[in-house]
């Protein structure tokens, strides 16, 4: 019985999650729901690492990945600044650009190098991208490199996002960039799904 209940406060965080429908801030200034936190810290990474080959530190980088979902960024680098894996350094560089220090988003997207999850996320943003009408502005050429790159750059992303932030770029762009951002986090999210025990619960964010 305490095994249901767990899978079905799992099952409806992950739902509260996956209901929101506008992408998160570029540099939030709060977390979305400040009551997931709670939710989120309660999960057990030793159930969710179970026979698992790294299994104790992805679980702590898929919650870190919620907590960054949640835009909860103090939470997110709590666990991710102890995770000396890729995916613990990608996540910690997103962490850092969302609080708006890109210099130092900029040195973990360095220590995370060419991470797997990059893969499928470089794909989805081309797709994305490819239907989407680029205004005529100035950060249109930056739209057009991330579109039509082999693999995904976290340092292009990274500046494109400094830029906007900067004011050069208009809501357009932002729009673009969010939905971008909420790609980058979905592909992690999923990599890291690959790599926990979440068939315990009988079911998976996709």
């Amino acid at each position: 019985m305490e095994e249901f209940r767990r899978a079905e406060r799992l099952q409806n965080l992950i739902s509260s999650i996956r209901s929101r429908k506008i992408p998160s801030p570029l540099t939030p200034e709060h977390s979305w729901l400040p009551a997931l936190d709670e939710e989120i810290a309660a999960i057990s990474e030793a159930q969710l690492a179970q026979g698992y080959p790294d299994g104790v530190l992805s679980a702590q980088a898929w919650k870190a990945a919620l907590y960054l979902w949640n835009d909860s960024l103090d939470a997110a680098h709590k666990l991710v600044e102890h995770l000396e894996t890729p995916t613990g350094a990608a996540l910690h560089g997103m962490m850092h650009r969302r609080e708006g220090d890109f210099d130092n988003a900029q040195y973990w997207f360095h220590r995370a190098g060419h991470h797997p999850a990059f893969h499928t996320l470089q794909s989805r943003a081309t797709d994305f991208l490819s239907k989407q009408f680029i205004p005529r502005v100035p950060m249109a050429e930056v739209f057009h490199q991330i579109a039509s790159q082999g693999s995904w750059n976290p340092y292009l992303f990274n500046n494109a996002i400094a830029i906007q932030e900067n004011r050069i770029g208009g809501e357009e762009t932002r729009t673009l960039l969010e939905h971008l951002q909420q790609l980058e986090l979905d592909a992690f999210i999923r990599f890291l799904e690959g790599r926990i025990a979440l068939s315990t619960f009988s079911f998976s964010m996709s």
